[in-house]
């Protein structure tokens, strides 16, 4: 690109500069008319309210008059170079933008006219255009520079992500790929971890509230990553155990979710990921919190055969279920009851607000529906079982 003869080469007299500097807020209110009119895709594009792009408007056009009059400090250009930065993260077209600095030295001109005398004019139109050449040529070199390191940062999230994706399939099992995956997540390669599967709340917002920096604080290294619909969390363990992750992530929690048992490095987090899954899918669909799988065995165990949990259900609990209205419904909410009381018909009956011979009513009737009695280890643990297979089912969607 040719060089660009610089504003301060060409001297201007300052009264007529400092005059227009006077009236930056009818240049900025007419630049911005100017864009709605004839440059509208640059607003659009922006998404930038109207009150933003006036004062966006407002300090280049003041940065454009004080290289105007010779001000070869750093201020005027520093307002430019962070205009090309938030348009290039904004992703605005280098064009459009490029568009609307010449109907900034319009407005400009066209103030000019309205405020000052012919020869005051004269003055100014000779540097104004070099002006406008001047302040895009900088705009573009930075928006150059900044789409080129946006760029490279997407190109690096995106590699992190394959990492991470290739981490949950199990490739962590290949030294090399393992030393380069540590490498660029900077995360230790033999450290313990823990890996967590956290889900959206039901309006969609991340159902763990900034994990990394949350973690951070208490000096705990660790990637977090969508995979699929689930949030997932790759956590170290180098200091701490698992406990102190769990004190800090708790809090945060505002989803549905689930944490396997401690992995021994991070070639293995695809182990802990399927279990942090399980871990998540104990926990009714919708429901906020964190299921530690340790403390789930009995219900992980229903989650991962969904088939045996529903047969389990159909015939041990079958009979109740088939009965007509909320009567089954309600023996086996009473005999939830009771197991939970350590099979206490006192403490049952006043869980429930009845008396104890309707409690042992329902549970006579439940024995004579299931045809075995309701003690003995091997249909207590069976029962059991059948209920919470009954409750998990009766939470899926």
């Amino acid at each position: 690109m040719a060089a660009v003869e610089r504003v301060e080469d060409v001297p201007v007299d300052q009264a007529p500069v400092e005059a227009l500097r006077g009236r930056l807020d009818e240049i900025a209110d007419r630049w911005v008319t100017h864009i709605v009119a004839k440059n509208s895709g640059y607003l659009d594009t922006a998404l930038v309210s109207l009150p933003d792009l006036r004062r966006s408007c407002r300090d280049n056009a003041d940065a454009m008059l004080r290289l105007l009059a010779g001000d070869t400090g750093a201020e005027p250009y520093a307002v430019i170079r962070a205009s090309a930065r938030r348009q290039a993260e904004r992703g605005v077209p280098l064009d459009s933008v490029l568009r609307s600095y010449r109907l900034a030295g319009l407005a400009v001109w066209q103030e000019a006219m309205d405020a000052l005398p012919e020869p005051a004019l004269l003055d100014v139109a000779g540097s104004l255009w070099m002006v406008v050449d001047e302040v895009s040529a900088e705009f573009a070199t930075c928006y150059h520079y900044h789409r080129t390191e946006l760029e490279l940062l997407r190109m690096a999230e995106q590699r992190r992500r394959v990492m991470v994706d290739e981490l949950l399939r199990g490739r962590g099992r290949e030294s090399s790929f393992l030393e380069e995956a540590a490498l660029k997540l900077d995360l230790p390669a033999d450290s313990p971890y823990l890996v967590f599967a956290v889900e959206p709340t039901s309006a969609g917002r991340p159902g763990v509230e900034m994990p990394t920096e949350t973690l951070a604080a208490g000096n705990f290294r660790s990637v977090w990553q969508v995979s699929g619909e689930a949030l997932v969390g790759l956590v170290a363990l180098e200091r701490s155990g698992q406990e102190a992750v769990l004190r800090r992530l708790r809090p945060a929690m505002r989803g549905r979710g689930g944490v396997g048992p401690v992995v021994s490095g991070l070639g293995r987090v695809d182990e802990g990921y399927r279990l942090a899954l399980t871990a998540m899918a104990t926990l009714p669909p919708g429901s906020p919190g964190l299921a530690v799988l340790e403390d789930h065995l009995p219900e992980a165990l229903l989650v991962r055969s969904p088939e045996l949990a529903d047969m389990l259900v159909r015939e041990l609990l079958g009979p109740v279920l088939d009965l007509p209205g909320k009567e089954g419904r309600h023996l086996l909410t009473t005999l939830a009851v009771w197991i939970d009381t350590n099979c206490s018909v006192a403490h049952t009956a006043a869980r429930l607000y009845c008396h104890r011979n309707t409690v042992l009513n329902r549970l006579n009737r439940l024995e004579t529906l299931l045809d075995r009695p309701l003690k003995g280890r091997a249909t207590f643990v069976a029962v059991s079982l059948a209920l919470t297979a009954w409750e998990l089912g009766q939470a899926r969607p």
